[in-house]
């Protein structure tokens, strides 16, 4: 049994680092541009906003250094009852008093449409409030724009971890990443490739095209629905990961938020993945349960070194991986079954929720 589990272990740490390599071969940042001969776009950026006083407090001031100022700022106040207002009035944004949320529509699809019903800009940049962007990121991503303006652009946000429950949420952020498909092997050759709704960048034309947040009026993850109608379109997707350039702090009000967050989305994200990331990330997340089972297993039967040297080799790349999408620390790499089995917990508990028909609630409004 000890030579069994040494083995078991070691097929899990290779189809795990073999998955993974594979499903994040081709991580990319936003690159940098010369900017200095060509015009960029004139972009309408656009803040959903409910209940974000907090949040605003940071996005808004790092819109007023970017290098490149926005044509405007657009947020919608969606019926908030903090702050959120006298937040956006004292950073000199353009406030929109939300509508009524309107019968068919889900919150965030109603605040974005009313948004671009009172922009001007010839490209749409969606931001969460969650989001914070460094000084050049809008530069950035608009070269990326002038260079290519028939692609959409999206940009998954490097994660900033200030409390440690937080910590936990680094494979659902991983799974958020692989999940669209745009940095596996194939790179932007792949079919499926997603798009990420925190950051999501599209020229008033194209938005058209896709019907806008019309289109998916009732969609939880509008996002990867948008994404679809792109790959029936023909229009490419371009996606970023967004260390050093956009960054989110997701769950200042703590662990129960954080859950609550990541629930709502499971049901629909796995729906609309890419069909070979959510292969990969199968097959990935087996291997890393099948070390993680032999790990117990050492409570019982003898095979320390075997298993022990599989672990390492599991735990050094995903350590390196943590690293890419957010500041998750060295130790919750090394303790990676901790944050797995929290995942796979809640994946759980959420199918469960889904087949009895339990409806997820977000910030007092019921999505699914």
């Amino acid at each position: 049994m000890t030579d069994a589990t040494g083995i078991v272990a070691w097929i899990g740490a290779a189809l795990a680092v073999v998955s993974m390599a594979l499903l994040f071969a081709r991580l990319r940042r936003l690159p940098r541009q010369d900017t200095a001969s060509g015009e960029l776009p004139r972009v309408s950026i656009v803040i959903p906003a409910r209940d974000e006083e907090q949040n605003l407090s940071r996005l808004l001031p790092s819109l007023g250094r970017q290098t490149v100022p926005p044509h405007e700022v657009i947020v919608v106040d969606d019926q908030s009852s903090d702050g959120t207002a006298e937040m956006v009035q004292t950073h000199g944004a353009r406030l929109i008093r939300g509508r009524e949320l309107r019968s068919g529509w889900y919150g965030k699809p109603w605040a974005c449409h009313q948004g671009v019903e009172a922009s001007t800009g010839d490209w749409l940049l969606f931001l969460d409030a969650d989001v914070e962007l460094e000084a050049d990121a809008l530069e950035r991503l608009l070269s990326a724009a002038a260079a290519e303006p028939g692609a959409v652009f999206s940009v998954c946000p490097w994660h900033r971890i200030e409390r440690a429950y937080e910590e936990l949420s680094v494979f659902f952020n991983l799974l958020m990443v692989g999940g669209i498909g745009a940095f596996t092997w194939r790179g932007d050759q792949a079919t499926g490739i997603g798009l990420f709704g925190q950051t999501f960048l599209v020229s008033r034309k194209r938005y058209g095209e896709l019907g806008g947040h019309e289109a998916v009026k009732q969609t939880v993850l509008e996002n990867l629905k948008l994404a679809k109608k792109c790959e029936e379109l023909g229009i490419p997707r371009r996606c970023f990961v967004g260390r050093g350039s956009i960054s989110m702090r997701m769950f200042p009000g703590g662990y129960r938020e954080m859950v609550e967050s990541w629930a709502k989305g499971f049901s629909s994200g796995a729906a609309l993945a890419s069909p070979a990331a959510l292969l990969l990330a199968s097959l990935w997340l087996t291997g890393l349960m099948m070390v993680t089972v032999c790990v117990f297993l050492l409570v019982v039967w003898d095979a320390r070194v075997m298993v022990g040297a599989a672990y390492l080799a599991v735990a050094i790349p995903t350590a390196i991986l943590f690293r890419q999408v957010g500041r998750f620390s060295v130790v919750n790499a090394l303790l990676f079954p901790v944050s797995l089995l929290f995942y796979q917990g809640l994946f759980a508990v959420a199918v469960m929720r889904k087949r009895k028909k339990v409806s997820t609630s977000w910030k007092g409004r019921h999505v699914d």
